[in-house]
């Protein structure tokens, strides 16, 4: 049996009324001190209907990741990709990730420390957030290879060497660091550069 996609659009409307929410209260307050209840008075709804769609609060601040780094339709996207130009691709993909990073800049900073300490939450993001990343981008790197459109690697430590850069780099300018702030649109095409090209100098001809 079909679900019924009225339903489904309106479960999912619920959802990101509640995820925006609770990015609000996150980024006033921090994922610790950040109530349930404080978030379903922001959403204007009941504290029981958070839980009909989210079991705990760790449960937000998941989904928000997700559909910051829009992972449901990661998948589709590097497998649509896989015919068209892999750096073209990697531009784009980044710059349109880049931007929902910059747009939820605020909630990051506030729920970036208790990520990192706190063990249950660290092992869930991870697990949910990350691994399924890192898999799906493993999954490309490894198709490119097949085609003869990368040179053959180490995919697991290649997607991580790229995975580092990009949270380096957000890590960098949420300590404000300048010359990111003013060059962040650059950010993609900096990344395409040093992972397709490196820096060794043109070869003249």
């Amino acid at each position: 049996m079909s679900k019924d996609p009225i339903r489904q659009q309106l479960i999912q409307a619920r959802r990101n009324q509640i995820l925006d929410a609770a990015a609000t209260v996150f980024a006033e307050k921090g994922f610790h001190r950040a109530s349930t209840k404080e978030i379903a008075s922001s959403a204007g709804i009941s504290e029981g209907t958070i839980y009909n769609y989210f079991a705990t609060k760790s449960d937000l601040l998941l989904g928000i990741m997700t559909r910051l780094a829009e992972l449901e339709s990661l998948d589709e996207e590097l497998m649509e990709a896989l015919q068209g130009d892999v750096q073209d691709f990697f531009v784009a993909v980044f710059r349109n990730r880049v931007d929902g990073i910059q747009q939820g800049q605020e909630m990051l900073k506030a729920i970036l420390p208790e990520v990192m300490v706190n063990p249950d939450l660290s092992r869930q993001f991870t697990q949910q957030f990350v691994q399924r990343i890192s898999t799906l981008l493993e999954q490309y790197v490894q198709a490119r290879i097949k085609m003869g459109h990368i040179r053959p690697v180490n995919v697991p430590l290649t997607v991580r060497a790229v995975q580092g850069m990009f949270i380096g780099l957000i890590v960098l300018r949420i300590l404000g660091d300048e010359s990111l702030e003013s060059g962040w649109d650059d950010v993609p095409e900096v990344l395409a550069t040093l992972v397709f090209d490196g820096l060794k100098p043109e070869k003249e001809d």
